[in-house]
């Protein structure tokens, strides 16, 4: 009996003191991982931040100023401008090729379509010898083989401008950070992709526009006086909308740091 007790007594004594040792180790994570957890908060608002003056108060316009797709929809539409004078008025209308170097400076790189690079930039094969080029291309006169051509017209390599390409960095560089949450970073990305597409729809409008030029442009005086503006609002009808990804963003946002509870 005596040692029933005993053993009992044992079993007790080792069972509290287990059970101290155990709280006493979660205080004590406690107390060893709350700098750890207060300075994460810290570098986590300070991201957050970041993603607030990004998209907060910031007008459709004021997003596609920052993308600078005004610009970009108006120097590629000037390239489709400059092929259409090529095929159709190559002896009224002279372009400066100085003068175009200097206007088509901002843009940086470009996006190019599956078909354009099979087309331009398809890798020579080393093994045949290349075919001789003749200097002069023969030049196409007739009228119906020349608007056959154009048909074929497709503005594959769409430019962007540096502050195109900034803006994209400054959205991957947000969606990177290992801080966020993972319904934020979807959102940022989903963002991103809106920009990302309608760089290609800028291509894909003037590409289909490009079939109205002999309509809107039929002879050389017509085209003197040629104007990107009624491609850029036929792009805005077809392009995608920022506004309600960014109302997106920054609702999650109100919502995860519980913004309208702390001011109650």
């Amino acid at each position: 009996m005596i040692e029933t007790i005993k053993n009992v007594s044992n079993i007790l004594f080792f069972c509290i003191v287990s059970f101290v040792a155990v709280l006493s180790y979660l205080q004590a994570r406690k107390t060893l991982f709350a700098p750890i957890r207060t300075e994460t908060f810290k570098l986590q608002l300070k991201i957050f931040e970041e993603i607030l003056l990004y998209f907060q108060k910031k007008t459709e316009f004021q997003f596609l100023e920052s993308f600078d797709l005004d610009r970009i929809v108006s120097l590629n539409a000037l390239k489709m401008a400059d092929s259409y004078v090529s095929n159709f008025f190559p002896d009224e209308i002279k372009i400066n090729k100085e003068s175009r170097e200097e206007i088509f400076r901002p843009l940086i790189g470009a996006i190019v379509s599956k078909r354009h690079a099979e087309q331009f930039f398809q890798q020579a094969d080393s093994s045949k010898p290349s075919p001789r080029m003749d200097k002069e291309e023969k030049k196409i006169t007739n009228p119906a083989l020349v608007l056959a051509k154009w048909k074929k017209f497709e503005h594959g390599a769409v430019g962007f401008t540096k502050n195109y390409q900034d803006q994209i960095h400054d959205l991957r560089r947000l969606a990177a950070s290992p801080l966020i949450p993972n319904k934020l970073r979807d959102l940022i990305l989903e963002f991103e992709r809106a920009v990302s597409q309608n760089l290609e729809f800028v291509g894909k409008t003037i590409t289909e526009l490009a079939q109205l030029m002999p309509d809107h442009f039929p002879n050389a005086v017509d085209m003197q006086k040629f104007s990107y503006h009624w491609i850029w609002t036929e792009y805005n009808h077809k392009r995608h909308d920022f506004e309600p990804i960014a109302k997106r963003i920054l609702n999650y946002l109100n919502e995860y740091l519980k913004v309208e509870e702390i001011l109650k």
